[in-house]
């Protein structure tokens, strides 16, 4: 009994050894109650443990203040859209070209616009309308956020995306209030595409609001390299029974990359990020992002190969 105990006590002293030894990374989470903070990072940092490191998130007021703080080289890395990656590796942004995109398809994310019946707003061939006598009222949540970001690089793709004026305040749910009491002209958000997402599912039961299509075909061209930036794809909003009969919704998906900085970055851990946040296996499989995730890599495999 005493050698088994001996061992035991040997084993969690080699455990808390090891632990003690990993280095710790911090890596850009934005919202410290979001999806990246609470699921994304620790399922980063349990694959990161087999090699000697750790992750923390390091969380912010939205994407666009982690990616500065990659930049800068206060932070080591940073979980953005694939959108936003492509809107800050630009000569004005990234001047030394410092930002490096690792490729990868960790999380799918689907922007979501929801108009008032009745509103000034019905598809979107009405957010490009010239003939506004005043611009459209978009709430697209914090400044720095990746819903706001989003619409600042679809400005880029769609210049008729004019006649706008963005809100960054109060939450969705909020904003949806004031879109009903014609505040608002559409309440656009970001959301991992999970018909049974309690906003998502409160928006299809309400008698007043509706889904619009973002359908613009410019917007599945967009690419970094030869990787494309979106997709336009038919996205559920409703359960159905048992996965038949689901309503959908025309929209644009993107997915949650990770950038780092190439020149502060240790040339072992950029090996070892690439390699970990490519894991097809890197979320927890009994979550919504990982049963998200693995039905769009189906979609999109079969959309490739039809498109070979």
């Amino acid at each position: 009994m005493t050698k088994y105990i001996i061992t035991f006590i040997s084993t969690l002293a080699i455990l808390g050894f090891t632990t003690a030894q990993a280095e710790t990374i911090k890596i850009g989470a934005a919202s410290p109650d979001g999806e990246y903070a609470q699921i994304i990072v620790p399922a980063i940092n349990s694959a990161l443990l087999e090699y000697g490191y750790s992750a923390i998130a390091e969380t912010s007021e939205g994407t666009q203040d982690d990616i500065n703080k990659v930049i800068s080289g206060e932070i080591v890395a940073a979980l953005t859209q694939l959108d936003v990656a492509a809107l800050n590796m630009t000569p004005e942004r990234d001047p030394n070209e410092n930002l490096l995109l690792l490729w990868s398809r960790i999380a799918p994310k689907a922007l979501f616009c929801v108009a008032h019946k009745g509103g000034k707003v019905a598809t979107y061939g009405d957010l490009t309308d010239e003939e506004h006598k005043s611009p459209l009222k978009i709430s697209v949540g914090a400044e720095q956020g990746g819903t706001a970001l989003t619409f600042q690089y679809l400005m880029k793709l769609d210049p008729k995306l004019q006649n706008i004026k963005f809100y960054n305040k109060g939450q969705t749910q909020v904003e949806l209030n004031r879109l009903l009491s014609g505040r608002r002209d559409l309440v656009c958000f970001l959301a991992i595409p999970d018909p049974e997402n309690e906003m998502i599912s409160g928006i299809m039961t309400h008698d007043e609001l509706f889904f619009i299509n973002i359908d613009n075909p410019a917007f599945d061209q967009a690419k970094i390299g030869t990787n494309r930036i979106y997709d336009v794809v038919e996205v559920p909003v409703t359960a159905g029974f048992l996965g038949f009969n689901q309503e959908t919704v025309k929209t644009i998906i993107t997915w949650v990359g990770m950038v780092t900085n190439e020149n502060e970055i240790d040339e072992k851990l950029l090996n070892i990020l690439s390699t970990v946040v490519m894991k097809s296996d890197l979320i927890p499989s009994n979550t919504i992002m990982a049963k998200t995730k693995r039905l769009f890599d189906k979609a999109m495999n079969r959309v490739d190969d039809w498109m070979n």
